[in-house]
This record gives C-alpha cells, structure tokens and sequence, in this order.
C-alpha cells in the first residue's frame, strides 16, 4: 500500500511505495516526525543556504495557499527539527578553508584567513 506525504514548505505531495517510505521513516526517527518535517531537497538545499522560507517559495514558485504561513510555528519547528539556519540576511561566508586552499600560494591563504573573520 502507498504512503503519500506533503512536504510544507513547498505544498507538494508524493505517494511512497512501502519500502521506500520505510527507509524514509528510519531517516526521519518515526512516522509522526516524517509526516511533520518532511521536506524536499530542493527547499531544504535553499535553506541550509540561508534563504527564508519565503524566498524559497518564491524561487520555486510556490502557489498553494493551503500550506502553513512561512512564520507558524510548524514551519519554525521544521526547521529546528533539520537544524537549518534560518538566516534572513546575506549569506555568510564559512569554512572556506578546503582542500583547494592546502595548496594555494600563501596570498589566497592569507586572504582566505582574513575574509573569514569578517562580520557582514
């Protein structure tokens, strides 16, 4: 029997297989939490990167008017549930230290170093 599941952010909904909506189950703790914090890669990739839930939506041209306003709580415990930095402002930069930066001339580290400690 399929399972189908929506995700909040972006209103879209899917039918699992059995198997599949397992695996996702196992993923997500247990059932009540996949069925609450469910949430499709795509918005989820927008809001590690610091976009609000709004502008996510806008990017994906999100039209459902039947899912939760971008500041109910079930959005805001969605997000504490992915642990997702929901940062309105610009995009920080972070942990720009990688293995590209191992290899660099000590200019590019030096730089590297000191746009880290900058606040934007």
């Amino acid at each position: 029997m399929a399972k189908k599941i929506q995700c909040i952010v972006t209103g879209k909904s899917f039918t699992f297989t059995d198997e599949y909506y397992n695996k996702r189950v196992e993923e997500y703790v247990d059932e009540s939490n996949l069925q609450k914090y469910f949430i499709v890669r795509k918005a989820k990739n927008y809001l590690e990167r610091g976009y609000s839930v709004q502008e996510v939506r806008n990017i994906l041209n999100v039209t459902d008017v039947n899912i939760p306003h971008p500041e109910s709580q079930n959005v805001k415990d969605l997000i504490q549930f992915h642990k997702i930095k929901n940062n309105e402002t610009t995009k920080k930069v972070a942990n720009t230290l990688n293995f590209a930066t191992h290899k660099s001339d000590a200019d590019v580290v030096e730089f590297i170093n000191n746009i880290r400690h900058l606040q934007f």
